[in-house]
């Protein structure tokens, strides 16, 4: 068992570790968007692949790992998390600090994480619906300019303080 419980450990510190990687790539990611510097997205979105790949591999490894703990316990595969194998080391009070710790420190690390994710998705979503919205007064200024006796100029619309790509990045 104490091989497994180390097994465990060192997973999810890989796994911490991945997910603290992530947090740079995100915040880089924001500031891409705001930017709206799509290249800078694209190759931030490959290296956030990348490690979301390892970490995968790593989700399976550390689900085998409580699956095989659950087994010695004598407890159903698929049951076991995380808090109640901390609870389990009861008699082992210095690995039990060291899993929890852990665990703690995973749950900030993803919740960080995840504020980011949300963030970014916002701002996408804003950049989608200005968009759509240029795309909607495009359309409706070339309808409208073949059907008018207004010369060429008089087609051009001004709206104040729509200027082409921008949008409301406060959050």
């Amino acid at each position: 068992m104490a091989s497994l419980i180390e097994e465990l450990v060192s997973t999810l510190e890989r796994e911490d570790q991945l997910y603290t990687d992530l947090i740079p790539i995100q915040e880089k990611k924001t500031r891409a968007i705001v930017a709206n510097d799509l290249d800078t997205i694209g190759k931030l979105a490959d290296e956030e692949q990348k490690l979301v790949d390892e970490v995968g591999i790593l989700e399976a490894k550390r689900t085998r790992i409580t699956n095989d703990i659950a087994t010695v316990l004598g407890k159903p595969q698929g049951t076991m998390k995380l808090e109640q194998i901390v609870q389990t080391l009861k008699n082992q009070p210095l690995e039990q600090k060291k899993l929890r710790d852990l665990h703690d420190r995973l749950r900030r690390t993803v919740a960080r994480l995840q504020e980011l994710n949300v963030q970014n998705k916002e701002l996408l979503d804003q950049v989608l619906e200005m968009v759509e919205f240029n795309m909607n007064v495009i359309r409706s200024t070339r309808m409208s300019s073949g059907s008018s006796n207004y010369s060429s100029s008089a087609a051009q619309v001004d709206l104040p303080g729509m200027e082409a790509g921008t949008f409301d990045a406060k959050q």
